[in-house]
């Protein structure tokens, strides 16, 4: 037999790019392709093959035959057919994974239903591409608490004569991360000699097995079809071995051709050495630890805590309230820097900027912590920036600190606070998708959330982007419920002016001992408002357009203070434009209080087996409810399990 010939298969270029400057892939306006409108009957809660619930005259077949013949059955991947790009080398439609094959007997109308999947390189920047890896695309209406693989079936209508429905493919599913560049062994496959490497490459692009590893969960908004949250994370073992059928036996890490064992082994064959590398990040990962099964925490004190971008210290107060231990936090802001200080002295305060992240002369044990909070600036996100500022290359570039950081400190959760400008403006969202991509480069599950703090107790209607994202093989924590709403909603009424001053109105006039409640009256009054109201607009690094509700002044920046929710005895530095800035860039307490509660009660449900790593924790008292309402009594004889109910 003659030598073999070998190529080097890369897989950091599936063709041209799909994203450069003129980048417009809009996802928070994505709509899927091919679709029905029985996308949105949603079945009921059960086990995912009994998910797709149907009615008479509608009934579940095993199997179908397109009109060449071909036939699709439960548990195929399928290639559908999109006229916008099929027709280009390299370029491909989405894939759809049949979960059931449905039949109408009284139209004859057949449709799949299933989950849909992208090549990663039509999500632009939100994953590192691969070589035909795919990423689980999943669009669920807001509030639905169902399982991420019951809430998100989709249906398409298999419409012969328009072909949508192009080929079957074979795809793994795998829980696993892909190796870093130069890890795991290369793969070995054989195609005919004749073939040129870019031959090759399309041979293995449109017959090669592909590979899903992550999935992107976008909630809908009913009011306007739009996505304001969602969760990127990888696949849990768990779903992967809902998703296997027999055509799944192939190894986790890396395609192989499908028909490769069909080829015959002479003088033809020439070997194909197939390799990931990661386009344009290429420096090793290695320094990513995933614990699949990490150990669980010995429960020695409070929960510990540490603030990035830290200001004067609002996200570190939220963390006291909640019982955490703020062990440090860093900001480059001198006045703030001294502020968090003077408000968390048991904490260590850095001055100093990301870029130079870690301090010198500081161990990583001390870093470690269990929470972290980044907040980078975000003036240059904000749709209040209309003109170019001084700082804008500095407040650009601080977001993309996030990844590096996470990899010194490794916290198990991590929460980052920003405008939701970041995530809805259509000139910001290639960065936002990065951001999203560097939390997940860096080992972590995520959910965002673009959240009105007012729902969570503040006084205003202040929007922002929140992201919770857990390290692999920690509880992804859900976002707080909602504790208050409008009338009718069964919440608590909306914060208001008068609540949210309530306490320095209690101190009468020792209030104005204090530097920063000197009321200035205006030389002319404005008109007068309900103080029963909340505060219209929002409270910036300059305060608030809004007067007092006397009309006759401004607030104060220690009225500001308690409508950003801060307690009535904290610091500020400066003087009052400077202490107002302190105020205006802060993660309000109030509201960081209950997104840390709520991590709280996930970190320590998880160190007391009460959850495990891969439960969907929309529910989360309800399961934390559930397990505390059966007491187990051991003796010798065993255990007894006493309900309340008895």
């Amino acid at each position: 037999m003659a030598a073999t010939q070998p190529y080097l298969i890369l897989d950091d270029n599936e063709g041209d790019p799909i994203y450069g400057e003129g980048f417009t892939i809009d996802l928070v306006d994505f709509e899927p392709e091919a679709g029905s409108p029985r996308a949105a009957d949603s079945p009921p809660e059960s086990d995912l093959e009994d998910a797709a619930s149907i009615k008479l005259p509608e009934v579940f077949i095993d199997s179908y035959s397109l009109d060449d013949n071909k036939v699709i059955k439960l548990g195929d991947t399928v290639e559908l057919l999109d006229l916008t790009r099929s027709f280009r080398k390299m370029q491909s439609g989405d894939f759809f994974r049949i979960q059931a094959i449905i039949k109408n007997l009284e139209t004859d109308v057949v449709y799949l239903r299933g989950f849909r999947m992208l090549r990663i390189k039509y999500l632009g920047p939100l994953f590192d591409w691969r070589f035909n890896e795919l990423a689980m695309v999943l669009r669920i209406n807001e509030g639905d608490q169902r399982p991420l693989l019951v809430a998100g079936l989709e249906d398409i209508e298999i419409k012969d004569d328009l072909c949508n429905i192009w080929r079957r493919r074979q795809c793994v599913f795998t829980h696993k991360p892909c190796p870093p560049p130069g890890c795991g062994d290369p793969i070995m496959i054989k195609v005919p000699r004749n073939l040129t490497q870019q031959e090759i490459k399309l041979l293995l692009f449109e017959d090669g097995v592909l590979t899903c590893r992550s999935i992107y969960v976008q909630y809908i908004n009913a009011r306007n079809q739009k996505p304001y949250s969602g969760i990127v994370r990888h696949l849990y073992a768990r779903e992967v071995n809902e998703l296997k059928s027999s055509t799944d036996e192939l190894p986790p890490f890396f395609p192989e051709v499908s028909n490769a064992s069909q080829l015959d082994d002479d003088d033809d064959d020439c070997v194909v050495v197939l390799k990931h590398s990661i386009r344009g990040r290429r420096e090793s990962l290695l320094d990513v630890e995933i614990l699949e099964a990490p150990p669980r925490r010995i429960k020695e004190g409070p929960l510990t805590f540490a603030d990035g971008f830290c200001g004067a210290g609002g996200a570190s107060q939220g963390a006291v309230q909640a019982g955490f231990l703020v062990r440090w936090g860093f900001d480059k802001d001198d006045l703030a820097i001294e502020a968090y200080e003077l408000n968390h002295p048991g904490a260590l305060a850095f001055k100093m900027d990301a870029h130079d992240f870690p301090p010198c002369n500081i161990g990583k044990a001390f870093l470690r912590v269990d929470v972290l909070h980044l907040s980078p600036p975000c003036c240059y996100w904000s749709p209040a920036h209309t003109h170019n500022g001084r700082n804008d290359q500095a407040n650009y570039e601080a977001i993309f600190t996030i990844e590096e950081i996470l990899k010194q400190v490794k916290p198990r959760v991590v929460t980052l606070e920003q405008t939701f400008g970041l995530m809805t403006h259509s000139q910001h969202r290639k960065n936002f998708l990065k951001l999203l991509n560097d939390i997940g480069r860096a080992g972590y599950n995520l959910r965002y959330k673009m959240q009105d703090l007012s729902e969570l107790g503040l006084a205003q209607k202040r929007k922002r982007l929140i992201i919770i994202a857990a390290r692999r093989g920690t509880p992804l924590p859900p976002f707080p419920k909602a504790t208050r709403g409008p009338q009718g909603s069964n919440l608590k009424p909306f914060t208001t002016i008068a609540d949210a001053l309530q306490p320095l109105t209690r101190i009468g006039s020792q209030a104005f001992n204090d530097v920063y409640h000197q009321p200035r009256p205006f030389r002319t009054p404005r008109p007068r408002y309900s103080s029963h109201t909340q505060l219209r607009g929002c409270i910036t690094t300059g305060g608030t357009t809004s007067c007092h509700p006397s009309g006759l002044r401004n607030f104060t920046v220690r009225e500001l203070s308690f409508l950003q929710g801060f307690p009535r005895m904290y610091y500020f530095t400066g003087t009052k434009t400077e202490a107002s800035k302190q105020v205006g860039n802060a993660f309000p307490p109030i509201v960081a209080e209950q997104i840390y509660r709520t991590i709280a009660k996930t970190l320590e449900a998880f160190d007391e087996g009460v959850i495990g790593a891969e439960d969907d924790l929309d529910n989360l008292d309800e399961l934390i409810n559930r397990h505390d309402e059966i007491v187990e009594i051991s003796d010798d004889d065993g255990i007894v399990e006493i309900s309340d109910d008895e």
